[in-house]
């Protein structure tokens, strides 16, 4: 038995909200996250586990594949700072690589693919 998995590159889309409910459009064409990096723009890591870039899989983020949308949590804004974006890099199973960046400003989230 062999099974072929097609996939496009992943398409993120901009969008607003707030840090109890962030949800990201996401196409994701086949593909499946894997993981996902948070930094701010000097380099310093962002989120939880500040040691680490590399934030925890349904933890502080989670991809809803039927819904078309990858979830930030709660979570991961409680250790972000205000008003500095943070560039996140979604790695999916593909090896594709893909960037966003989001800000906080009190309990309002921007984010821009």
């Amino acid at each position: 038995r062999i099974d072929v998995i097609t996939f496009d590159p992943p398409i993120l889309t901009s969008s607003n909200g707030t840090t109890a409910a962030y949800t990201i459009p996401t196409q994701f064409r086949g593909d499946q996250l894997a993981t996902m990096e948070a930094k701010y723009s000097d380099g310093s890591f962002a989120g939880p586990h500040n040691w680490t870039s590399f934030k925890e899989f349904d933890v502080t983020f989670a991809p809803n594949y039927s819904g078309n949308t990858i979830a930030l949590k709660p979570e991961f804004f409680a250790e972000v700072n205000d008003a500095r974006p943070v560039t996140l890099t979604f790695h999916f199973w593909s090896g594709t690589l893909v960037t966003y960046t989001v800000t906080k400003s009190g309990t309002t989230v921007t984010g821009t693919a």
